[in-house]
Formats: structure tokens, sequence, C-alpha cells
């Protein structure tokens, strides 16, 4: 029972989808009702013109979002680029350097002792395995702690 009520309190979803929403709708409903049979109503209409403003700040909010997403992934995608043929790069230079050099997981600033694994979202998973010498495949993302 007590885990049921800390997902029900915790849980955000069902409280805007089964608590907020069909409340603003029913106010919505009955402030127009009000309106139409009995004018000028409980708010003299201003429930629903206050809802209707809202819904079209949020379509435009929305649109926003969606114009300005596409070009911050790409950004972040070039800068990625960028930072993953530098990177190889230097890796080459310690390799020739160093050929036993190797970018172990354990030894990396990013990776996660809790769920032994690396913490980053690496879009590229060639730049997770990149085979740089004959022996040995290494991290591009790798940095000694």
């Amino acid at each position: 029972m007590n885990y049921f009520l800390n997902e029900l309190i915790h849980d955000r979803k069902f409280w805007i989808i089964r608590i907020v929403i069909p409340a603003i709708v029913g106010l919505a409903v009955m402030d127009f009702l009000t309106y139409v049979f009995n004018p000028p109503g409980i708010s003299n209409f201003w429930i629903c013109r206050i809802i209707a403003i809202l819904a079209i700040l949020s379509v435009i909010a929305y649109g926003v979002y969606l114009y300005i997403t596409p070009k911050k992934e790409k950004r972040i995608t070039e800068d990625r680029a960028v930072f993953e043929e530098r990177r190889e790069k230097e890796f080459r230079k310690i390799i020739e350097a160093d050929p036993g050099f190797q970018t172990f997981c354990y030894t990396c600033i990013h990776f996660n002792q809790k769920i032994k694994a690396c913490s980053l979202d690496i879009k590229n998973p060639r730049a997770k395995e990149m085979k740089l010498s004959e022996k040995y495949t290494y991290c591009l993302y790798w940095e000694s702690l």
C-alpha cells in the first residue's frame, strides 16, 4: 500500500492527465454554460478566454521549441565531429610514442562506478570503439582520472 501511495503522489502524468486537465475543462464548460444561460455568468466568460489564450501561447511556444531543437542538435553534432577528429589525431600521436597505450573504461573520468558503465551519451558508436592500432580499440571520449 505504501508503494502505491508513493507512486500516486509523485506521478506527475497522473495528476496532469487525470486531475488538472479535467478540472480546467470542467471550469471552461461551467463558465461557458453560465455565460450562455445566465449572462454575464460567473466570470463573464473570462475563464474560457484565458484558457484559449494560454492554449494559443503554448502552441506557439511548442512551435518555437520544434524550430530551435534541430538547430541545436545540428550544432552539437558539428561540435562533436570536430572534437572527435581532434582527439583521433591526439591519440595517434600518443600511440606512436607508446604502442601499448590503451583507454580502459575504468580509468576514465566518465566511468560510473555504480552502474559499471560510461555515463556519457555518445551518439557516435564508432567514437567509442575506434580502431587506431592493430591490437586495440580506443574511446575518443576517454579522459584519465
